[in-house]
């Protein structure tokens, strides 16, 4: 059976550490370091946690090695060492902008704060040179729009989704309510200032689609329909990027071939689309 200390030493050479360079980050010796790894001593707990810190040991490795040496397991794990395991709106436009797939961060009333290039060229639009107010930019103008809308297959299932959330977090019809949400209604105005088909669509909708509470994932199909590609089909995903939370990560991943190539010609598109960042969103870190 493969003892703590054995483990201990596999953990640091997976890291490519050596054992001068833990020393240097831990402050332990290296002849402590290598009398633990070689079982001759038995470290404290204090010092067998701060070896598992600088080691980055996942919270299973961690809680094999601390049991292993007859110590209760305390739960700690790599993100325990961050300032904060969520994402400021800088970071999570960071954390997007190289995904192969289309990827975009929304604040929670669905407005676009980050988008990488291939969400951007899968619709066809330039953020940094329009759709420049976050009205604009939300997902529910854009589906009164018909530049957008007309492309969205599947809008009466997606909007369903959308006006679900949206009534079951902030009270059904209390959701227009100026009063209550000014700028919750403000941008469902701004959707009704939109193309009148789509309103009356959208309005069809709300009278009809029940509220619903959302956890922290939610997805939903959508099918986009490419002026080069055709309809394309996705799984959209979405989660919290922080706490509070007012962001979310939402990724939409292919599901079936035809998307996936065309993914793959859109991320390797060579045009003047970059990684957009809304610098100035209500609300955000």
């Amino acid at each position: 059976m493969t003892t703590w200390f054995d483990l201990l030493r596999r953990l640091r050479e997976q890291e490519h550490i050596t054992r001068n360079q833990l020393s240097a980050r831990s402050g332990i010796s290296p002849s402590s370091i290598k009398a633990y790894e070689t079982g001759v001593r038995h470290p404290g707990r204090d010092s067998l946690g701060t070896l598992l810190d600088w080691l980055s040991a996942d919270a299973f490795a961690r809680q094999e090695i601390m049991e292993g040496a007859g110590y209760a397991a305390d739960g700690r794990s790599p993100a325990a060492r961050l300032a904060s395991e969520w994402f400021t709106l800088e970071e999570a436009a960071a954390e997007i902008a190289a995904s192969p797939h289309p990827s975009c961060v929304t604040t929670e009333l669905f407005e676009v704060a980050a988008a990488n290039p291939v969400i951007q060229r899968l619709w066809e639009v330039n953020l940094h040179r329009e759709l420049n107010g976050p009205f604009e930019r939300g997902f529910l103008s854009m589906l009164s729009t018909p530049r957008f809308a007309d492309r969205l297959v599947n809008w009466d299932e997606a909007l369903s989704v959308a006006i679900g959330v949206v009534k079951g977090h902030y009270g059904d019809d209390a959701a227009l309510d100026p009063a209550r949400q000014p700028y919750l209604s403000a941008a469902v105005q701004h959707l009704l200032n939109g193309d009148p088909h789509y309103v009356q669509r959208f309005l069809g909708l709300w009278m009809t689609v029940p509220g619903r509470m959302y956890r922290v994932r939610l997805s939903y199909p959508v099918v986009w329909r490419h002026s080069q590609f055709g309809p394309l089909k996705f799984l959209a995903v979405t989660g919290p990027a922080n706490q509070q939370p007012s962001l979310w990560f939402n990724d939409w991943i292919p599901v079936d071939p035809n998307t996936v190539a065309a993914l793959a010609e859109l991320a390797s598109a060579r045009d003047e689309v970059e990684p957009f960042f809304a610098r100035t969103v209500a609300g955000t870190p």
